[in-house]
């Protein structure tokens, strides 16, 4: 054994202070029959990533379509154009609104995907176009979304392959989940009175008004940095 790699923290908030994880690597120094860890070296993404390039985990080689953004061996960022979608509201605890919106057609505003490992974030866009680092975000208009975009995957079906071609699946299956609740978010929408009355009145419209969006501080690069979906309140409405 040449090399070894020491993991800290637990990812979650059950201790306190709560710790993000962290990786050290360490040399291992061999005295006769004996071993012992070298002083560690606090391992960086881009370390990180020379140790998987090592290990033979490089990205294959694939066509990226217009569509997509940033594509790295952990994440895929792109975006997707205005367009109609079904939508499946739970309507388990008997609302009659629920019932009569689920299963409908609506239009979409343009949207900002990122995945990560099992991960999802979402967000909005106000112009049908693709965005670039400096473009401004809106608040994805979707229950099971927290404020910092990131999605609760209760029913999704996460796609076990993280490729470029997968995009799609990740897409349908967002769409094609249960919008269960709020996540947190106080303001989902513009729209005077409120999340439901707005998909309500958007039901057999030809496409979904950017006034009714929540714009944000956060702009695209930005959004691209963070990839801890356990932060909250991370981007305040303007």
């Amino acid at each position: 054994m040449k090399r070894a790699l020491l993991v800290y923290g637990e990812n979650n908030y059950n201790g306190y202070p709560y710790r993000h994880p962290f990786l050290t690597l360490h040399d291992v120094i061999h005295e006769g029959d004996k071993a012992r860890l070298g002083e560690g070296q606090l391992v960086t993404p881009s370390l990180l990533l020379r140790l998987l390039e090592g290990l033979g985990r490089s990205l294959p080689i694939e066509i990226l379509p217009e569509r997509v953004l940033v594509r790295t061996p952990e994440v895929i960022v792109w975006w997707s154009p205005a367009q109609q979608h079904l939508m499946f509201f739970s309507d388990r605890g008997g609302d009659a609104t629920l019932k009569r919106m689920n299963g409908r057609m609506y239009p979409h505003p343009p949207l900002l995907f990122k995945a990560s490992g099992s991960s999802l974030w979402v967000r909005a866009l106000a112009k049908d176009e693709r965005p670039k680092a400096d473009t401004k975000l809106y608040l994805a208009p979707y229950w099971n979304c927290s404020d910092n975009g990131a999605v609760c995957t209760g029913s999704m079906r996460i796609p076990h392959e993280k490729s470029v071609a997968q995009i799609g699946a990740w897409e349908q299956s967002f769409f094609q989940s249960e919008f269960t609740h709020a996540g947190g978010v106080r303001k989902h929408t513009r729209y005077p009175q409120g999340f439901l009355a707005m998909w309500q009145s958007l039901k057999g419209a030809a496409e979904f008004p950017s006034s009714y969006l929540v714009k944000l501080k956060q702009t695209l690069h930005e959004f691209i940095c963070d990839l801890d979906p356990n932060q909250r309140h991370a981007n305040q409405n303007e």
